[in-house]
């Protein structure tokens, strides 16, 4: 099985989620517990907790980070979660068609044909700009029930982690052939202490 088919790629984006956290800029040193899994707020050190709970069940772990770390109130979260529900279904939806891309480029990544490169890419594009159209229309929902930083506080979260998932997910993909012959790297003479 090659490094970077599915099931690989899957474990390694739980796995970056969790190691994502770390780099947060919010900080607290509040705990709080998700079933039997201890989670630290962003930015407070510990990744294990996360990796963690995010090898278990993605969905609901992350609808838990998102929780612990955006801090609402009782009336906050009222308005927030029907809004983000409907924001987590859509990015589900997208989610599998970002899926489907880099499955078919791990099974065919050796034989891609120009026609099969020209339709990665634009499938690729419209992936990108169906994400950035479900962030407007749910920044929007959410700057409606919420306050614009408290929605803000909610984007940069998501941000984060999607990105970071997305850079762990390439970064395990190799890049694609070209047609044009590779020059091997010249050999560097060793030095002499």
């Amino acid at each position: 099985m090659e490094p970077f088919r599915s099931g690989y790629v899957r474990a390694a984006l739980l796995a970056l989620v969790g190691a994502i956290l770390l780099f947060a800029s919010w900080a607290g040193a509040q705990d709080t517990k998700a079933g039997e899994i201890i989670l630290p707020l962003i930015g407070t050190g510990s990744v294990d907790a996360y990796i963690e709970a995010l090898k278990s069940d993605i969905r609901t772990h992350m609808r838990r980070i998102v929780e612990v770390n955006m801090q609402l109130t009782e009336k906050e979260a009222a308005v927030f979660w029907p809004v983000y529900d409907r924001y987590d279904e859509d990015m589900s939806k997208l989610n599998y068609e970002r899926s489907s891309i880099y499955d078919f480029y791990a099974d065919n990544h050796r034989t891609l044909s120009d026609e099969q490169a020209k339709e990665l890419i634009r499938r690729m594009s419209y992936v990108d700009r169906r994400k950035l159209s479900i962030d407007e229309k749910y920044a929007r929902e959410m700057g409606k029930v919420l306050s614009v930083k408290t929605a803000l506080r909610f984007f940069q979260i998501e941000r984060q982690v999607d990105r970071l998932v997305a850079l762990k997910i390439m970064s395990q993909i190799p890049l694609a052939q070209t047609d044009t012959p590779r020059a091997k790297p010249e050999a560097r003479p060793k030095r002499r202490p």
